[in-house]
């Protein structure tokens, strides 16, 4: 098991969905394990949100599971590699949204692995660790 995970949007979203499956693995990691998410997942769910129809109770539901992780932000350090992977990707014909690139390189340069539903899009990002 890792000692830390971070978590992408499509996974925040199964959790605030209760989804059966992730909200017990959560359950049994949370234990022994360190949640992340990133500044661009709260981003991505407070858009999700705003154009909700109920936007206050999906609001106060986010907020409630932000609560229970800890928020990666944006570095120097972070961007450049970001630019880096995304020029590496457009030179070979390939590409990913700025979002997935900034979510993907925040979990590498931290050292997370990134948890995904979309594994396949972001193997795209070297060096990044997958579950």
């Amino acid at each position: 098991m890792e000692s830390s995970v971070c978590l992408d949007t499509d996974t925040l979203v199964d959790i605030l969905r209760n989804k059966k499956e992730i909200v017990g693995w959560m359950q049994e990691i949370e234990k022994n394990t360190t949640i992340y998410t990133t500044i661009i997942n709260v981003f991505e769910l407070y858009i999700g949100a705003y154009l909700a129809q109920n936007p206050e109770e999906k609001i106060r539901s986010i907020q409630k599971l932000l609560s229970r992780l800890i928020v990666l932000n944006l570095s120097e350090e972070i961007v450049i590699e970001a630019a880096q992977q995304y020029s590496q990707l457009r030179k070979e014909g390939d590409s990913l949204e700025n979002e997935d690139i900034l979510i993907g390189t925040i979990a590498l340069i931290e050292g997370c692995p990134l948890k995904t539903n979309n594994k396949k899009h972001f193997s795209r990002i070297k060096n990044l660790r997958l579950c």
